[in-house]
């Protein structure tokens, strides 16, 4: 019966295919898509050149044509003026962006093989770019000749694509469909129709009316234009207090105080003083556009598709019979099973893809202004240098950074474009499924899922309850002071505890493991689209491609947008200015006293010179006056910076303090440590001569001591030969009465006597 089921579907969906009904005659105007576009690069090319006649070369070919024509930009990707016009300018394209991404319809007709497709879309994009170059010239020149050339141009596009929604013949019905698709497309082409002209209005009545005034204004920017700018709002917020907030009182505040937090966390919260670049402004206009064409074509595709399949359901119940009848086959009866089955799918599928549509498109609506605010957030923290959410500069570099800038606008479409369809897919089988079984119960056909609950339900509350009694143990029971600190508690029951739920949480991990893939899916569905978030852990993040794409484009705003280096820049340029003003009127004014002529600035000039200014006393004031109200400014000083950088060098650690440096006795200056180091030298050779004239002084000593000793004795060995001459004579005296020893032994005597002290003077 199943079989018998499912091929009845199949055929009722082949039926719907091959039918009249659903077959979707488009509008075939009599204005040829590939010839407007082919024929537009005529007055493209011609418009602008006479734009770019009226800018000068700044290099190259000075000489030829008095440097004329120059190179036209459309757009400064950096600008923050005439966001909405440019945001405008890139919705005008939205439409053709959905056929170019969706429909690959190109700008001629090509029917080649398939290998060329790539080639053929290439050139498609350089007509379409050409085509759309004027509007985005006339906004960037900002002179009255560009506005009106741009404003006539418009006007055509204008024209011709409300010629084409009027000439369709369509229902009421068809016809709204057909503008509600082209809305965001008529919507722009009329903001551009009506703001051009009234900005070439303003600028003949500037007299800009070939030049661009941005140079003018920025040659004739004062103090008062700098302070009340964006950037000067900025830097005098960052000067200013903070103002403490008051906690709401009552339970009205209170909850509403609460709603707008959480709006402002989830969705996008408004920063007074600051504003995005036109450009990332307009990538997200383009990507709301895209998705919203997206929208209308699925939607209106859907809802016709399966209100025809339901009208033939209808239709065919009708003649088989609704009921089941006596004497009815049963091919007859499986096909009634198959058409009534057909008419509640129809019904429910039609109705869950309208409301995934919905979702989806509302998802992706607030994912662009929850990105916005992201961006926000991350630009405010890398001006203040912490780059613990998006990677420091070098790990990247800057080729890879400026490649990645040039990337970020076409990436962001085009993953908000995946990211739409993705969640799409996902809601819409969610959606049909709750709507299944929202029909099961309302048919009374709840016995399959009784039978489900009955079989899991017990399992599925064990689990949970199994869940919250760790909980409530790990806070109660294994920790101290209910769970306060991490500090075990009971450990022996804490060991048995976990080791008898090491084999029960092998089944939860498998039931968790399916969650953290479901997880992992509807994180991913939110943040695909979104380039500000890596789906890759941090390690990864260089295999992601679009994350690359953004870190580029916001180190790019990063390094050229920063308010307190712009407006510091500024105020020394209007310095310069007004002291090359100044200077001009005083060697004017010497002049005409010398000439003798009367002086008509003497007045002004002498007023602004009646007091001197001592300009460093001044400064010296204002800079003490910063470090007393920001002690946490100290530590950028020069002084102090090089001071860390000469103790890194020697090797001394230096606690980081809002103290001056001349309270560190640990980083002394190098002249300082030179005048050390002879010190410390005079100091060692001032040791050796001492230690080497206490050795000299003990080697003297210890020669006279021998010296003194050898003298000592021989005056004793003199003595003793005195002795012994005094007892020789005696013994002569005896020897004449008898004595027996020869005279020959006593020279003897005296010569080794003799012998001995030569040998103690040779010592000596």
């Amino acid at each position: 019966m199943a079989e018998t089921l499912f091929d009845g579907i199949s055929l009722l969906f082949q039926k719907s295919a091959y039918s009249n009904v659903t077959s979707f005659e488009p509008c075939r105007s009599s204005i040829d898509n590939y010839k407007f576009y082919q024929f537009s690069l005529i007055p493209a090319v011609i418009l602008t050149l006479l734009m770019a006649a009226t800018t000068t070369r700044k290099h190259k070919l000075l000489k030829i044509l008095r440097g004329r024509p120059g190179l036209l930009f459309p757009m400064d990707t950096l600008t923050r003026s005439s966001r909405l016009s440019y945001a405008c300018a890139f919705g005008a394209t939205a439409f053709v962006v959905y056929q170019i991404s969706i429909e690959h319809t190109f700008a001629f007709d090509y029917k080649g093989p398939q290998a060329a497709i790539t080639l053929m879309a290439i050139f498609s994009m350089i007509i379409y770019g050409i085509v759309f170059f004027p509007v985005f010239a006339c906004l960037a020149l900002g002179s009255a000749f560009s506005f009106g050339l741009g404003a006539v141009y418009v006007w055509m596009f204008f024209i011709v694509n409300l010629y084409r929604l009027s000439e369709c013949t369509f229902t009421l019905t068809g016809r709204a469909v057909l503008f509600v698709r082209m809305l965001p497309t008529l919507f722009c082409l009329c903001y551009l129709s009506i703001m051009l002209p009234i900005r070439f209005v303003r600028a003949i009545r500037n007299k800009d009316y070939f030049r661009s005034p941005i140079l003018k204004k920025r040659r004739s920017e004062t103090l008062e234009d700098i302070k009340n700018s964006y950037q000067g709002r900025h830097v005098r917020k960052l000067l200013t207090k903070p103002v403490v907030e008051v906690p709401p009182e009552g339970f009205a505040n209170k909850a509403k105080a609460f709603f707008m937090s959480q709006v402002h966390k989830l969705v996008y919260r408004r920063e007074e003083g600051f504003r995005y670049s036109s450009r990332l402004l307009a990538v997200m206009f383009v990507a709301a556009c895209v998705v919203y064409v997206i929208t209308v074509e699925l939607a209106a595709y859907f809802y016709k598709l399966f209100g025809n399949i339901h009208q033939m359901v209808v239709q065919d119940l009708d003649i088989i019979g609704w009921e089941e009848k006596p004497g009815d086959g049963s091919i007859i009866n499986a096909d009634r099973r198959a058409l009534r089955f057909g008419y509640y799918a129809t019904r429910t599928i039609r109705f869950s893809l309208m409301v995934a549509l919905v979702l989806a498109c509302t998802l992706s609506f607030f994912t662009i202004l929850h990105m916005m605010s992201s961006f926000r957030n991350n630009l405010y923290s890398m001006y203040r240098g912490d780059f613990s959410v998006i990677p420091p500069p070098e790990d990247m570099g800057p080729v890879a950074l400026c490649t990645g800038s040039i990337k970020f606008a076409g990436y962001q479409v085009a993953y908000f474009v995946w990211a739409y369809i993705v969640t799409f897919g996902i809601l819409g089988l969610v959606c049909i499924a709750i709507g299944f079984i929202v029909h099961l119960f309302l048919l009374e056909l709840t016995d399959f899922i009784v039978h489900i609950l009955e079989q899991a339900g017990p399992s599925l509350g064990i689990g949970v309850f199994m869940m919250i009694a760790q909980w409530l143990l790990a806070r109660f029971i294994f920790l101290q002071d209910k769970g306060q600190y991490l500090r075990l508690d009971n450990r022996r029951f804490y060991f048995v505890f976990t080791y008898f739920f090491f084999f029960f949480n092998i089944f939860i991990g498998l039931v968790s493991c399916l969650m953290r893939i479901l997880k992992a899916i509807g994180v991913g569905m939110l943040f695909l689209g979104r380039l500000d978030n890596s789906t890759l852990p941090r390690k990864f993040e260089f295999f992601d491609p679009g994350f690359a794409a953004y870190q580029g484009f916001i180190h790019m705003e990063a390094a050229h947008t920063h308010p307190v280096v712009n407006v510091f820049i500024r105020l020394l340029a209007s310095e310069s200015r007004k002291r090359k003003r100044d200077n001009l009127e005083l060697k004017e004014m010497r002049t005409d006293l010398k000439n003798g002529s009367p002086v008509t600035r003497i007045t002004k000039v002498g007023h602004q010179r009646s007091k001197p200014i001592n300009v460093g006393a001044r400064f010296n004031w204002l800079v003490t006056y910063t470090l007393l109200h920001n002690p946490t400014v100290r530590i950028y000083r020069r002084g102090y910076v090089q001071a860390m950088k000469k103790a890194r060098l020697a090797g001394i650690k230096i606690p980081i303090s809002d103290k001056p440096v001349t309270t560190f006795d640990l980083v002394k200056t190098d002249e300082e440590r030179e005048q050390e180091k002879q010190e410390e030298l005079l100091k060692i050779e001032s040791l050796k001569a001492a230690s080497s004239f206490r050795n000299s002084t003990r080697y003297d000593t210890g020669v006279e001591a021998r010296q003194e000793r050898w003298a000592n004795r021989r005056d004793r060995v003199q003595r003793q030969e005195t002795v012994d001459t005094d007892q020789e004579s005696i013994t002569d005296e005896e020897g004449s009465t008898g004595s027996d020893e020869t005279p020959k032994q006593r020279p003897l005597a005296t010569k080794d006597i003799q012998l001995k002290l030569e040998r103690l003077e040779h010592i000596v």
